[in-house]
C-alpha cells in the first residue's frame, strides 16, 4: 500500500512486473493524484516496489497500522472510479535521447534534490560528461535537509540518493562557493558547454512588516525542531506565547503544527503553545495542503476547527480531503478546548502586513482576541493577533546577474531553456531546473521529471 507521503519519483512503476502502480506520469490523473496506487487486485506481493521506494512510502497491507488503513480505503475507491470511467493504460518510458559521444562540461548551480536528479540524469546519458556542481553551504541536499518537518522521516531520507551520483568520479562538488560571488555567471558560461541553475527557491516569500523578534520564518522553526531532536537537546524554546499564528496554507504551515503538536517547540517561558492560527490564502474548496498532512494532524491531540470563508464543502465529496475538511468546519461557533493543542485554519484570507500589536484588538467584526505581540492585517481588513508569527508562505529564487524572475520568483524559462529578459529568446548554455524552474512548488519526486525536461533540452542543443 502507498502512503500519503509518496513523493510521486515514479521509481515503483519502472521495476513493477505487473504494471499495477497508477497513474503513471502521462496519465490523466497523474498531476491530480496527492500520491500513486497500488491496484489490489493485480499485485503480486512481490515487494519489487517497497525497494525501490525512495521516500519509504509502500508497506504490506499486513503492516498498516490503524491511522494508514485510510489509505488502504481510498486505494480501493481510486480503482473502482477507475473501472468505471477507462482501462489503466499500459505505460512504456520513453528511453531518453543520449548526450552524445564527445566530451560535455556542465555546471550545476545548487546542490539540492532538483541538482541530484539533473546530475543522475546527465550521468545516465553519457559516459563522458565531466559535471561540476557549485553549492553555497557546506553540503548537499538544499530544502530536502532545512525545510522538511523532522517527522517526515521518509523523505528526509530521500537525502541517500545523492550518495551515489555525488561520488561519480565524473561529478565534483565545491562547496561554500556562491555563485555571483566567488564565480560569476560569465565565467561558467564561458568555461562549460551548459549552465544548469537548480538553486531553487529558498528565499521566503516577504511581506511588508515591522522588524520584530516575535517573526519567524518556518524554515527556521523546522531546522530548531530537528536540531533539537538530533542533539538530544530537548524542546526548543523559540516562540512567544501561547498563541502562534502560522501564515501560509501548505504542508509546511500543517507540519509545523504537527510538530508543535508533537511538543517539540515550547514558549520561550516553557510553557506549551496552546493555539495555533493557521491563515491561508487559498481557498477551503483548493486548499494548498495534502489530505495526508491534514490527516496526520488530525491524528494527535489537538482540536482541529476550520473557518472556510463562507466556502461551502461537502461532507458527501468523492475528495477524501474535503471530506476531512467538512468534518472540522465550524460554523460560527467557537472551536472546542478538550485537547492540550486547538488548531484554527482560516482559509480565503491573504496577509498584507504585520505590525506591533498592544492590549485587545479584534480578530473579526464579531469576535474578541487577547492581545499578542504580533499584529497581522489580511486583505479583506480583518485583523489577527498573536505572540508568535511563524511565515510559511512559501519561496522565491535568488536573483542572478542577467536572469530574469517571472511574477511567480521563478527563472523565466522555457522548457527549462533560460530567456533573455530583454529579448525572450533563450540564453545559449544556460538553463533552469527544479522550484527555480517551476516556482516554489511540487514535491521531491517531481524534480525527477523536470530534471529529464531540461536535460533533454540540452541534449537537443549540444548533439
Amino acid at each position: 500500500m502507498i502512503l500519503g507521503h509518496c513523493c510521486k519519483d515514479g521509481s515503483c512503476l519502472q521495476v513493477c512486473p505487473q504494471n499495477c502502480i497508477h497513474p503513471a506520469p502521462g496519465e490523466p490523473e497523474f498531476e491530480l493524484v496527492e500520491h500513486l496506487y497500488i491496484d489490489p487486485a493485480a499485485c503480486i506481493d512481490c515487494s519489487a516496489c517497497v525497494d525501490a521506494c525512495p521516500a519509504q512510502a509502500i508497506k504490506p497491507d499486513t503492516a498498516l497500522t490503524e491511522t494508514e488503513q485510510t489509505y488502504a480505503e481510498q486505494s480501493g475507491v481510486y480503482f473502482d472510479l477507475l473501472a468505471t470511467s477507462r482501462s489503466p493504460r499500459i505505460t512504456t518510458p520513453a528511453i531518453p535521447t543520449a548526450l552524445g559521444s564527445g566530451p560535455i562540461r556542465v555546471a550545476i548551480v545548487g546542490a539540492g534534490s532538483a541538482a541530484m536528479y539533473t546530475v543522475r540524469e546527465l550521468l545516465q546519458r553519457s559516459s563522458s560528461v565531466q559535471i561540476t556542481v557549485f553549492e553555497q553551504s557546506s553540503h548537499f541536499g538544499g530544502l530536502l535537509r532545512t525545510a522538511v518537518s523532522p517527522d517526515q522521516q521518509g523523505i528526509r531520507q530521500m537525502a541517500r540518493l545523492f550518495d551515489v551520483p555525488f561520488a561519480d568520479p565524473r561529478v565534483e562538488t565545491r562547496f561554500d562557493t556562491r555563485v555571483g560571488v566567488e564565480v560569476t555567471m560569465q565565467s561558467l558560461l564561458k568555461r562549460y558547454d551548459a549552465v544548469v541553475l537548480a538553486h531553487g527557491a529558498t528565499r521566503p516569500r516577504e511581506i511588508a512588516a515591522a522588524a520584530t523578534t516575535d517573526v519567524h520564518q518556518a524554515i527556521d522553526v523546522l531546522a530548531a525542531a530537528y536540531a533539537a531532536q538530533t542533539d538530544g537537546t530537548g524542546p526548543v524554546g523559540l516562540l512567544a506565547g501561547p498563541t502562534a499564528v502560522i501564515v501560509g496554507g501548505g504542508n509546511v504551515a500543517l507540519d509545523i503544527a504537527t510538530t508543535i503538536a508533537k511538543r517539540r517547540i515550547l514558549t520561550r517561558a516553557g510553557a506549551p503553545i496552546s493555539r495555533v492560527v493557521i491563515v491561508a490564502r487559498s481557498s477551503a474548496s483548493q486548499p494548498s495542503f495534502t489530505f495526508s498532512a491534514l490527516h496526520e494532524l488530525s491524528q494527535l491531540d489537538v482540536d482541529i476547527s476550520v473557518d472556510t470563508g463562507g466556502t461551502r464543502i461537502g461532507v458527501d465529496s468523492k475528495d477524501p480531503l474535503a471530506r476531512l475538511l467538512s468534518a472540522f468546519a465550524r460554523e460560527g461557533s467557537a472551536p472546542t478546548r478538550s485537547a492540550r493543542l486547538s488548531v484554527e485554519l482560516i482559509f480565503g484570507q491573504e496577509v498584507t502586513a504585520l505590525t506591533t500589536a498592544e492590549g485587545r484588538i479584534r480578530l473579526d467584526t464579531d469576535k474578541v482576541a487577547a492581545g499578542g505581540r504580533v499584529r497581522l492585517k489580511t486583505a479583506a481588513g480583518n485583523v489577527v493577533t498573536a505572540d508568535s508569527v511563524i511565515m510559511a508562505s512559501g519561496f522565491t529564487c535568488e536573483p542572478l546577474p542577467g536572469v530574469a524572475l517571472r511574477s511567480d520568483g521563478a527563472v523565466d524559462n522555457h522548457h527549462g531553456r533560460v530567456v533573455s529578459p530583454v529579448t525572450g529568446e533563450p540564453i545559449e548554455g544556460l538553463y533552469v531546473v527544479g522550484w527555480a524552474k517551476r516556482g516554489g512548488r511540487g514535491g521531491v519526486g517531481e524534480n525527477r521529471r523536470c530534471a529529464a525536461q531540461t536535460v533533454d533540452m540540452i541534449v537537443a542543443d549540444n548533439g
